[in-house]
């Protein structure tokens, strides 16, 4: 039986507008992979908490860079030590759209701080 949106989940939708409230980080250390966190804000009206702007390590195959981890939670029994999100985009261009405003949200404080 087809769901409410017809035989396949996929389809076309056009993005709400979203904003990014970023925050930097700073470990004592300075060993941290964790760069800054940010929260999102879903057409003025709903807010993802707790993402975490991060550095990958470079490896052979790439450099590294920054990246967003979207909150999770730690699994449970047999899957313990794996952590599943439990707040993300849907669609790939939801994804990207995130990434770039979040990570140009960073880039922009980051930029800020320094002056």
């Amino acid at each position: 039986m087809p769901g409410p949106w017809g035989d396949t989940m996929e389809q076309t939708v056009a993005l709400p507008s979203l904003e990014a409230r970023v925050k930097l980080y700073r470990a004592e250390s300075g060993q941290s992979q964790l760069m800054g966190f940010a929260d999102l804000v879903i057409g003025g009206a709903f807010v993802i908490k707790g993402l975490r702007i991060l550095m990958s390590k470079p490896s052979a195959e790439k450099p590294g860079g920054l990246f967003i981890g979207f909150p999770s939670r730690r699994g449970t029994g047999e899957q313990q030590d794996k952590y599943f999100e439990v707040a993300h985009p849907i669609t790939a261009e939801a994804r990207i759209a995130v990434r770039d405003l979040v990570l140009q949200a960073y880039q922009e404080l980051v930029a800020e701080k320094q002056a």
